[in-house]
């Protein structure tokens, strides 16, 4: 009952009551051979699995959504980390770093516009940029310079191995143009087209929080409303962030540690 909807109290609904009574040894030892049953595989990715956002609208908190889970099997393992450099030439030569290394199964897009844009086609740039995006470290400073000066049309997306009934969403900031990240859509695929699922008219992060030029997470409720469906239709694989027509002056896109919390809907796995 404490656990809730806990990864541990899901296998703990496979032990007798009894094997518990007898003590940490016995039900330890049951576990384990709970673990390795063909029951638990049958049942295993089998049900929804809800990865609630903590914390208020608009404050820091939830880190722990979809993306988390991915990368750390629900939390039962460290997060995997990769070196990663801004472009190619001998290694060291353009600011190479540890970086979180994206899932394996989650797809990261970004489609610049403007005349600045950077070459979507620099494979190291990418893999530079993708480790950025969802680095849980915000104090880490992951900035090439390829998400500045950008213009409307330009996203960001997640592409999911599982469907999510999303309900919220966060994300932390790069210091550079953080108060001119203005006019920005939230948005799921409906296998149809694009719904918007939040519209954010002024920026999030505008004040500098005096912390290596980071802004920490900014968590983003979707409560439904007149121009947004409910919580409850909101069911893709593919989510993004675009920014939407404004007052044409060009913004930085330095999105950092973009999560995404809701209800993953089976089948599904998340290794």
């Amino acid at each position: 009952m404490v656990l809730g909807n806990d990864c541990v109290h899901k296998v703990m609904t496979f032990l007798a009551v009894a094997d518990a009574r007898r003590g940490v040894g016995a039900a330890a030892k049951a576990l384990r051979t709970t673990a390795t049953s063909t029951s638990l595989s049958r049942a295993r990715f089998c049900e929804p699995y809800t990865l609630r956002a903590q914390g208020r609208t608009g404050r820091r908190g939830g880190k722990h959504g979809v993306v988390h889970a991915m990368a750390t099997a629900l939390g039962t393992r460290r997060w995997p980390t990769r070196t990663v450099r801004r472009g190619a030439g001998p290694p060291g030569s353009h600011g190479e770093l540890v970086a979180a290394a994206p899932p394996a199964r989650l797809g990261i897009t970004m489609h610049r516009e403007g005349e600045f844009a950077f070459d979507p086609d620099e494979p190291y740039y990418e893999s530079y940029a993708a480790s950025a995006v969802v680095d849980p470290d915000l104090t880490r400073e992951i900035c090439g310079g390829g998400e500045c000066g950008l213009e409307m049309g330009t996203w960001l997306q997640y592409e999911l191995p599982f469907q999510l009934q999303v309900t919220a969403f966060s994300f932390g900031f790069a210091g550079c143009g953080a108060q001119d990240l203005e006019e920005w859509t939230f948005e799921a695929f409906d296998g149809e087209g694009w719904r918007e699922l939040e519209y954010c008219v002024n920026s999030p992060f505008r004040y500098n929080p005096g912390t290596s030029m980071t802004y920490p997470p900014v968590l983003y409720r979707l409560s439904g409303g007149p121009h947004s469906p409910r919580p409850s239709d909101c069911v893709s694989t593919r989510f993004r962030i675009r920014l939407a027509e404004g007052n044409g002056d060009q913004r930085c896109m330095h999105i950092r540690g973009l999560e995404l919390f809701g209800t993953i809907l089976p089948p599904w796995r998340v290794d």
